[in-house]
């Protein structure tokens, strides 16, 4: 079944959206689902395209839907008290976002910006709800994602409280590494500034400078065009 489209300054281009169907196929959360369930929640979603950059939505806009990332990536942030952006999540094709403000109906909790190009599937909060009425199973497949982002919540605050910024930079480019790309040549070299890696670690630029510089002259990284290369993976691992 055709998803519809917003008519908007987010409009997703002319012809066949990124594979919905496949996404909800493929997820935790819709994997259960028969086709006529899956082609009800697909009658009321709309697939948005956001250039990069572009704020999805901002903390305290009222949250009335879920969406699912189809291609593209998005940066999950929030402000620090003295002002400073600090990541919170970093999601790629086929992860879930939004399902917080989806299930209480309260404003979003943190700001979603495109990191990438991105489409995007949205799913309005009475559909997924009317679904939820008669497929328990569902709810258990939210509940295994929600555990998943509190997990990950846990550990990044655990790394904030007891781990130095050295540890949390090394710790943040061997995960990204591992999440580039599937072949080995590509997942030492990670697309990322320092100003991003700031955000993610939760240290300014001036210090992640000096860290990546100390490393480079150690042989452990190399700088180049925008990107970090993992020269020596096990000395970068020795330091986290």
């Amino acid at each position: 079944m055709p998803i519809p489209l917003q008519a908007s300054n987010h409009e997703a281009a002319s012809g066949a959206p990124p594979s919905a169907p496949g996404l909800l196929r493929n997820s935790t959360l819709f994997r259960h689902l028969d086709d006529s369930e899956a082609d009800a929640i697909l009658a009321d979603a709309q697939v948005r395209h956001y250039p990069e950059g572009a704020q999805i939505f901002a903390k305290g806009d009222p949250g009335d839907s879920m969406m699912a990332v189809l291609q593209g990536r998005v940066v999950i942030s929030d402000s620090s008290f003295d002002g400073r952006q600090v990541v919170l999540a970093t999601l790629r094709d086929g992860d879930v976002f939004g399902e917080m403000a989806l299930l209480d109906g309260r404003e979003r909790s943190a700001n979603a910006t495109a990191a990438a190009e991105c489409d995007l599937l949205l799913v309005r909060r009475n559909s997924f709800l009317s679904l939820l009425k008669h497929r328990p199973d569902i709810c258990m497949g939210l509940m295994i994602v929600l555990c998943g982002r509190l997990r990950r919540t846990n550990q990044q605050v655990e790394d904030f409280a007891f781990l130095g910024l050295e540890r949390r930079v090394g710790k943040v480019l061997l995960r990204l590494a591992d999440e580039m790309s599937e072949t080995a040549a590509s997942r030492l070299r990670i697309n990322i500034s320092q100003r991003a890696l700031g955000e993610l670690v939760g240290g300014s630029r001036e210090r992640i400078n000096k860290i990546l510089h100390d490393w480079k002259r150690s042989g452990i990284i190399a700088i180049e065009n925008g990107s970090i290369q993992i020269c020596d993976v096990q000395a970068l691992a020795d330091l986290v």
